[in-house]
């Protein structure tokens, strides 16, 4: 792998790192803080909101002024808004409504660091190397699920809740470092395309878009209701909790290089049956009520998980115009940082009415349904043959 390969790859773990450590930090401490679930469900959105217009509008910048610059501004900003939440927060109760504020300015940028290192890597890489590389950035859609989970305890336990956000403030710091660095023009010799690229809002592009993110909705009570199962059914603290999302991640993390050859085929039909039997591997954790069994169940999950992210990737950065891959995948992003939150939302919204197994069950199965509804339209898509 290639120095700007590397360091792009880096590059995109920090931010996305940054950005679970932030959500993972929230959602832990609103309990201790007193804040109801309807407060929660606010923070949650708010935090997310904003991301829809930083994707969309975002995405088209990275076409416009190129992925690097916009990477740098990801960067910048984020260290400015960082460091405001870790000054809020300093005494150790940080007001919420000051915290919604912060995060919801927080919220507009991080879909440039992903649509800038997808929009980059085909103009670093020849189209051979795309899985393969796709990979490494598929390390950054998991990795960060265990560095969140592993740095958010102890940063909370040494640094309490308002500094802890010092820790994403140095990441930022660094992704800002690394993109001045990376080469802003194409490193690679073009190569003709071996089928006609088309404009991203086609429809087999939209269906395996539209996918990821029901499959993340659907997904996303697990991020707001865990914290309460893992205390109430599971009987365990915040050790618990991030030996489970450690689990899931590393499990994530080593299935991601089965992306290149999952894909190879029908990357839609592949990853519409990953969503289906993620919820149904998923399922069983509901019954648990002691650690090491739920580890086992999250273990298999996160295996499960672990190359959707970049089977589908490479599929799109095959199928659609270059010329449109910033637009494209800020909308992507976009997308799906808002259907997690959205999904993470309504799980908060649900403890107030109704147990923690519950709502995390009918999460799991509907992500189930989700890939059983979507592997139909999507079975005939190839992957090199596309749309």
């Amino acid at each position: 792998m290639s120095r700007p390969v590397a360091g792009l790859a880096v590059a995109w773990t920090l931010a996305s790192t940054a950005d679970n450590f932030v959500m993972f930090v929230l959602l832990w401490i609103a309990g201790p803080q007193g804040w109801t679930g309807a407060e929660t469900a606010l923070l949650v959105v708010a935090a997310r909101v904003p991301t829809v217009a930083g994707g969309i509008l975002g995405g088209r910048a990275v076409d416009r002024f190129g992925p690097v610059p916009m990477l740098i501004a990801d960067g910048g900003a984020r260290v400015v808004l960082m460091g405001a939440l870790a000054v809020a927060g300093w005494g150790q109760h940080p007001s919420l409504w000051v915290v919604i504020g912060l995060c919801a300015a927080a919220g507009t940028t991080p879909p440039l660091a992903y649509s800038a290192s997808r929009t980059l890597t085909p103009l670093l890489v020849d189209d051979e190397s795309l899985p393969r590389v796709n990979a490494w950035l598929g390390i950054g859609d998991q990795l960060p699920m265990v560095l969140g989970a592993v740095l958010a305890g102890p940063a909370l336990g040494l640094l309490g809740p308002g500094r802890a956000f010092l820790v994403p403030f140095a990441m930022m710091l660094i992704v800002a470092g690394i993109a001045i660095r990376l080469p802003r023009r194409r490193t690679t010799s073009p190569e003709t395309a071996e089928v006609p690229r088309v404009r991203w809002s086609k429809g087999p592009v939209v269906g395996l878009i539209a996918l990821s993110a029901v499959y993340y909705f659907t997904y996303g009570p697990f991020e707001s209701v865990l914290p309460h199962f893992t205390r109430d059914q599971l009987r365990s603290g915040v050790s618990g909790y991030t030996v489970l999302w450690v689990a899931f991640g590393v499990a994530a993390l080593s299935t991601v290089p089965l992306a290149s050859w999952l894909g190879r085929r029908r990357p839609g039909l592949v990853n519409a049956i990953g969503a289906l039997v993620w919820g149904l591997v998923t399922l069983p954790i509901v019954s648990m009520y002691t650690l090491p069994p739920a580890v086992a169940i999250f273990v298999v999950s996160g295996a499960v998980w672990g190359p959707y992210s970049a089977i589908e990737t490479t599929a799109l950065q095959r199928w659609v115009d270059p010329a449109a891959h910033g637009a494209m995948f800020g909308t992507q992003r976009a997308l799906l940082a808002i259907a997690s939150p959205l999904g993470a939302a309504a799980g908060a919204l649900a403890l107030d009415h109704t147990s923690p197994a519950s709502i995390l069950a009918i999460s799991a199965l509907s992500c189930s349904a989700a890939g059983a509804i979507a592997a139909w339209p999507l079975r005939a898509v190839g992957a090199r043959r596309g749309p």
